[in-house]
């Protein structure tokens, strides 16, 4: 994969914070004491993606396009790897998959695979780079022969999104810059790449031969952007460099969007993706120009847990503070690639 040294350096010494905490303030979960790694889940093999236990989902194929999710941090692992097979691990999986990629429903059929993530529990002993551990590569390739296998047996052709989140998003990088930049068939089919939750930077841009989203119907583009509070100094995955889209108004630019123009915040337990409650006009947005974060005023009064995170640092609720506008938008790009 071809990475930009310096952009690399400063993913990891923030990804070193961030995936220590990320599943309680992603997830609001509390962590697990062990669990147990079965051979089966042993890092020297490969996971076989022919075989349906493999997947999150696999939907049943009545859309004209389909999304390639991959899922956040959920794993507590003291291993430092997911345990794929573990009962416990693959439910926050389901979960998480229940209340993000839902956004997605109404337009795609969905595959989202499990995949060896690196967990809350890898050793850094030593300060090495997130980026590269052995858990993280090993989780990133997972994602990428999860890809290979979907591309060749399941997709059949058909036009696709990617989406993902956190740790989610870092893996998709990865994988447009390795698959994309030389592939111009691949990217003909990418109606759009919804990369949230993490810094996308222009390096990573141009590494995969895509650019980013300008408005609400480009296609073939990458959708991102980290959610905070305008007197937030943002958190661990908003670096220099960010690129970011409104997803109220699908602007690049500061102009505001007010909360008129929200049509839905869907709040779900992250954890069993049960539906918890959903607010019309529930929040602004407006992009930072200077630093690159999608900033939003929540109602007065309204609380939101964001774990230990920075003040203001809503990452926790990046698809959920947008749903609904996330939700026709996939509609909308959709339509503009197939029309």
């Amino acid at each position: 994969m071809k990475q930009n040294e310096s952009n690399s350096m400063q993913r990891g010494r923030w990804i070193n914070f961030m995936i220590c905490i990320i599943l309680t303030l992603t997830l609001g979960l509390v962590f697990f004491s062990s669990c147990n790694i079965n051979d089966d889940n042993d890092s020297s093999s490969e996971i076989e993606y022919d075989d349906t236990d493999n997947w999150v989902s696999l939907s049943i194929v009545d859309k004209e396009v389909d999304v390639f999710y991959v899922y956040p941090t959920v794993s507590s692992s003291a291993k430092g790897s997911m345990d794929i097979d573990d009962a416990s691990e693959r439910a926050l999986a389901e979960g998480i998959c229940k209340a993000q990629a839902g956004v997605f429903e109404l337009h795609a059929n969905i595959f989202a695979p499990f995949y060896r993530q690196m967990s809350t529990g890898v050793d850094m002993t030593g300060h090495r780079l997130a980026t590269d551990t052995e858990e993280f590569i090993q989780g990133a390739r997972d994602v990428e022969a999860a890809f290979e296998y979907y591309i060749h047996h399941l997709n059949a052709d058909r036009p696709f999104i990617l989406a993902g989140h956190s740790q989610g998003t870092m893996a998709l990088i990865e994988l447009i810059k390795a698959y994309f930049a030389d592939d111009a068939a691949l990217r003909h089919r990418l109606v759009a790449a919804y990369l949230i939750g993490y810094t996308v930077t222009n390096d990573d841009l141009t590494a995969s031969g895509l650019t980013a989203a300008q408005n609400a119907t480009d296609v073939g583009v990458v959708v991102s952007y980290n959610s905070q509070t305008p007197t937030s100094n943002g958190g661990p995955m908003l670096m220099p460099g960010a690129n970011c889209i409104n997803p109220l108004n699908w602007r690049t630019d500061g102009v505001v969007a007010d909360s008129t123009q929200n049509l839905g915040a869907v709040f779900f337990n992250d954890a069993t993706g049960e539906f918890i409650r959903e607010v019309n006009h529930y929040c602004s947005a407006q992009i930072n120009t200077a630093k690159g974060a999608l900033m939003t005023t929540i109602p007065v009064g309204e609380i939101l847990d964001i774990g230990a995170f920075p003040e203001g640092v809503y990452h926790r609720y990046d698809y959920a503070l947008w749903y609904r506008n996330l939700e026709k938008n996939v509609g909308d790009r959709i339509d503009a690639y197939l029309h």
